[in-house]
């Protein structure tokens, strides 16, 4: 029986089908000639690379790309422009796409940060209808505070609302209201 590949496997053939649209990009680069330039398309495999396997992916495509693209200028084309407009160019571009594979990675690591967030208090929660108290997962039952507390940074203050006060102390909230009225009024 086969079983499924592990976290790694399957980086390693994310991995490989960036390189491989990255390499796609530049045979087309390539055969399109010195003239014709499409440095956006380099942008694809450099974003997924960052997003879906991390920034070190990233910026190494967004390296090896405009490198690559400096080769073909230097010694496989015959160009109007000079080593060294080339390799200016190379490096703006080594720049820029190391910039945006900061960015993309950001956005990863900000959007995987909220799906878990958002994650820990889904779905239906198994609550006791008299006392309130949370089933978690071993089966156990707790404060619902002390739940929510575990599975989020939420911090609780207790207090006492209207209804509440009404309920518990009813007759002896009005006794004590009159007698801080009277006792106001003597002053």
């Amino acid at each position: 029986m086969k079983t499924m590949g592990t976290k790694t496997d399957l980086q390693g053939v994310r991995v490989l089908f960036w390189f491989g649209i990255a390499l796609l990009i530049l045979v087309a680069d390539f055969f399109a000639g010195p003239f014709i330039q499409f440095p956006v398309t380099y942008l694809l495999p450099i974003a997924l690379a960052s997003w879906f396997s991390g920034m070190g992916w990233g910026l190494a495509l967004a390296v090896a790309m405009p490198i690559v693209r400096w080769v073909f200028n230097v010694a496989l084309w015959t160009v109007p422009w000079t080593y060294v407009e080339a390799s200016i160019n190379c490096v703006i571009r080594i720049t820029v796409f190391s910039l945006f594979v900061v960015l993309i990675d950001r956005l990863a690591r900000q959007q995987r940060r909220l799906s878990i967030e958002v994650d820990m208090l889904s779905g239906l929660l198994p609550i006791c209808s008299s006392c309130k108290k949370i089933r978690n997962a071993s089966d156990e039952w707790e404060e619902v505070e002390a739940y929510i507390s575990k599975k989020t940074a939420a911090e609780f203050t207790h207090g006492i609302c209207p209804d509440c006060i009404k309920k518990l102390y009813g007759t002896e909230l009005q006794k004590i209201r009159e007698e801080a009225g009277k006792e106001k009024g003597k002053r």
